[in-house]
């Protein structure tokens, strides 16, 4: 276990951790997940720690620390006893610690990014002589509007991966990676194409942490699924066609005149937000045929995702979670980190 064992989680630890092949590491704006790979791209150890880029910045401005130095201490604290025992295998990471604000910057690939291609070209900073831990690039999407993402391509070829031929071969498809800021990804193949930010997760948090509406909310333990699809259906309606921001306030005057209950609130809201993004993004793609979308993010949000999308008539959706590692794992594979029959 590493030095900060009281800020980590270690799980999924196999018989086989001795025939590791592959440290990948998604280093993300809030967190730091550590997987071990084996022989076959299966991750044979796991470790989830608080050591984000903005806590790595911090520390680096509490400390007096050049910020390449904090990395290097926030990598050793995550992993350095994998890094000694497996002095030999390559190192491979995604995420926002290849933006500015990140270790070293790795320029985004503009569209159409083949993300298995194996010429383009990662960053790399040196973390032990000899030793090189490579990062890899971001997505950009050059439209009128510009869009980018980082660590979302990766978690794509993960499940294009895990879908086998289905998702592999597939002309053109439609992913959704929910979260903070959502992403709708149109994928052929391995290519992404194009894409599409939401801002749908940020936006909830503030409204129901710091705006008015969030004063009559009453959380609950478990998800009131008659108030959430009540949400999307009203933004599916034609009184919800309107706007987001002429709908949201009525999660505050249905409470006052007695149409919604303070513990409804929250989920009514989460479904008023989902409904008014996939009522945009189904109306930006139409007259495309998608035969459905695939999901990648975690259970709870996918659940309500799928939900919302079943209301607007898509009900061929598929799920993945924790799909970054096996991105890594093919990418380092692409790239001829490590020697496989697969990509």
């Amino acid at each position: 276990m590493s030095r900060c064992a009281d800020r980590q989680v270690e799980t999924g630890v196999m018989k086989n951790i001795a025939e590791a092949q592959l440290i990948a590491l998604d280093w993300g704006t809030t967190s730091a997940r550590a997987y071990l790979m084996g022989r076959d791209g299966d991750t044979v150890a796991e470790r989830n720690s608080s050591l984000g880029i903005m806590d790595v910045a911090a520390k680096a401005k509490a400390e007096s620390l050049p910020l390449a130095l904090a990395f290097e201490k926030a990598l050793a604290e995550l992993c350095s006893d994998w890094l000694e025992r497996f002095e030999s295998i390559p190192v491979i990471a995604c995420g926002m610690v290849g933006s500015q604000q990140g270790w070293a910057e790795a320029e985004y690939r503009p569209v159409p990014a083949n993300l298995a291609d194996p010429d383009y070209a990662m960053a790399s900073v040196q973390i032990a002589p000899n030793r090189l831990m490579h990062i890899i690039p971001g997505v950009l999407d050059r439209k009128e509007l510009p869009d980018v993402m980082r660590g979302e391509e990766t978690q794509i070829l993960g499940a294009v991966e895990l879908g086998g031929n289905a998702l592999q071969e597939a002309e053109e498809q439609l992913f959704l990676l929910p979260g903070t800021h959502s992403k709708w990804v149109k994928v052929n193949g391995r290519t992404i194409t194009g894409f599409s930010t939401s801002m749908t997760g940020e936006t909830y948090a503030l409204l129901s942490s710091k705006s008015i509406l969030s004063k009559l909310i009453e959380p609950t333990d478990a998800v009131d699924w008659n108030a959430f699809e009540r949400g999307v259906r009203i933004a599916q309606s034609p009184a919800g066609s309107a706007d987001l921001m002429l709908t949201a306030f009525s999660a505050r005057t249905l409470v006052l005149t007695g149409g919604l209950e303070k513990t409804e609130v929250s989920d009514y809201l989460s479904g008023l937000m989902i409904g008014a993004e996939i009522r945009s993004v189904l109306g930006m793609a139409r007259g495309t045929a998608f035969p459905g979308v695939t999901i990648c993010g975690n259970k709870e949000l996918s659940a309500r995702y799928a939900a919302a999308l079943k209301i607007f008539g898509i009900d061929q959706v598929h799920e993945f979670q924790g799909t970054a590692p096996r991105g890594m794992w093919a990418v380092a594979c692409a790239q001829g980190l490590v020697q496989t029959t697969s990509v």
